[in-house]
């Protein structure tokens, strides 16, 4: 069992997201029990290190997530968004590795009880390699993914830096292994860690497009029909680029969570945008 954090996003604009992540879960018998109270994780690691005042949000959260795991009877965060489990897994790390921090940190708590650093944070991606496994995914397959050249797209917040990082920092391999699994390919991709953008795209649209798009171009140059995400931003801002080019491959290309392309290929077909579903399913080879 997994106390599960949606955060803010997944309850907004990627609700497709958790819809889709819920139901594979549900397939692969990982339980999954929203955190009770939870509020917006603050979004943005700080990163002076005496900026704590900016970790107040993530640390509760992570207090509540402590009383909670004693209902639940499991330590165990897993988180969605690639923002949401930067923030919060950076976050844990620094007050388990620092006392001095912890302690100040307990003193913004008001009502709370003291954060104690023992809970652990994951995301759905490790918990499908390191207790699901890749080589067990294959079995609810009920419709291969033949004909899927995925370009399987990480962005910054999963892999880095390292000491938080899901996988390889420079050449993660979790999505492209899930790809493989459900009878797709995955292409080598060297833009895979490259970022989007990010939250640039609030204040300076165009330089987002213009990075995004560079993305985007590497990926259908080198053979992809297909790009697989982890993040919102991430899925928002390429989505965004795509939508704004002037190459048809590049904008007609179908950009989906690696959940949703989970779900197509369980039979879960409900739970994909039928826009999303249609550009997947003329790809595939009956």
């Amino acid at each position: 069992m997994y106390i599960y954090y949606p955060g803010c996003t997944l309850k907004s604009f990627a609700k497709r997201y958790e819809e889709s992540a819920l139901a594979v879960a549900k397939k692969l018998g990982i339980e999954l029990v929203e955190l009770k109270n939870w509020t917006c994780c603050g979004a943005v690691y700080s990163t002076p290190d005496d900026d704590l005042i900016h970790h107040v949000a993530a640390a509760r959260n992570l207090v509540r997530a402590q009383v909670f795991s004693r209902e639940v009877g499991s330590p165990n965060i897993v988180t969605l968004c690639a923002m949401c489990y930067h923030v919060l897994k950076r976050v844990n790390l620094m007050l388990k590795n620092d006392e001095e921090k912890l302690n100040t940190i307990n003193l913004f708590m008001d009502t709370e009880e003291d954060y104690r650093a023992e809970n652990r944070v994951y995301h759905l991606l490790e918990v499908i390699r390191d207790v699901i496994g890749f080589d067990n995914l294959s079995k609810h397959v009920v419709t291969p993914l033949k004909g899927v050249n995925a370009a399987c797209y990480y962005g910054c917040l999963l892999v880095k830096p390292k000491e938080v990082g899901i996988d390889d920092p420079e050449n993660p391999t979790a999505m492209d292994k899930i790809v493989k699994a459900l009878g797709g390919k995955s292409i080598a991709f060297p833009f895979k860690t490259e970022c989007c953008g990010a939250y640039q795209v609030v204040s300076n649209k165009k330089i987002v497009i213009e990075r995004s798009h560079e993305i985007l171009k590497n990926a259908v140059n080198r053979g992809a029909n297909l790009i697989v995400v982890a993040c919102p931003l991430c899925e928002h801002n390429l989505s965004l680029a795509a939508s704004n080019s002037h190459i048809s491959k590049i904008r007609n290309i179908p950009i989906l969570y690696f959940t949703e392309l989970m779900c197509i290929a369980y039979g879960l077909k409900d739970h994909v945008p039928k826009e999303i579903l249609d550009k997947v399913e003329k790809l595939l080879v009956r």
